[in-house]
């Protein structure tokens, strides 16, 4: 967590040295942009939930991918008027898990636009994962449950794919 918080510090002093040297009779080819958007990873939650009917209880196994929103620096460069290449390094936040596990982003990034406002992101994601391990998947399904036990979240780090898609804030 250290990292990531060192690593967004340097990304938004350099994006300040950047603008402070703007000079408006240059047009810039190249600079330091943010952008805001949506992302979907393919880094895999894994949880347990019940259904209870009468004196039953059935566990029911939940896998979803981490969706949700991102907040990125990108340094890019303007190859045309309305294309740009570069790289990104962000941080977001899924939608269906908790916040204490936010995902870092980072790869390459395509923009799009007279003013290159559209961001396309592509990389990979390093974040906490929730797993249901083995032994306790096969206790579940192996017994009999009559009342809903209690499940402790177990995390893993994982990296995997991820595609993203943002607008340029700054």
């Amino acid at each position: 967590m250290r990292t990531l918080i060192f690593t967004l510090f340097i990304l938004f002093i350099n994006s300040t040295i950047c603008n402070a040297q703007d000079d408006t009779t240059i047009k810039k080819k190249h600079g330091v942009v943010w952008s805001a958007g949506v992302f979907k990873a393919w880094l895999m939650d894994n949880s347990v939930e019940f259904n209870k009917i009468g004196d039953r209880v059935t566990p029911v196994f939940v896998e979803e991918n981490k969706t949700g929103f991102a907040i990125q620096s990108h340094y890019m460069y303007q190859a045309t008027k309305w294309l740009g290449v570069g790289a990104h390094a962000g941080i977001g936040l899924d939608v269906n898990s908790y916040i204490e596990a936010p995902v870092l982003l980072f790869g390459a990034s395509i923009s799009l636009g007279n003013n290159h406002q559209f961001i396309i992101d592509f990389g990979l994601a390093d974040g906490k994962r929730r797993v249901v391990p083995d032994n306790i998947r096969n206790d579940l399904i192996n017994a009999n449950l009559t009342e809903i036990p209690e499940i402790y979240n177990h995390t893993e780090f994982n990296t995997e794919f991820y595609i993203g898609v943002s607008y340029r804030i700054f």
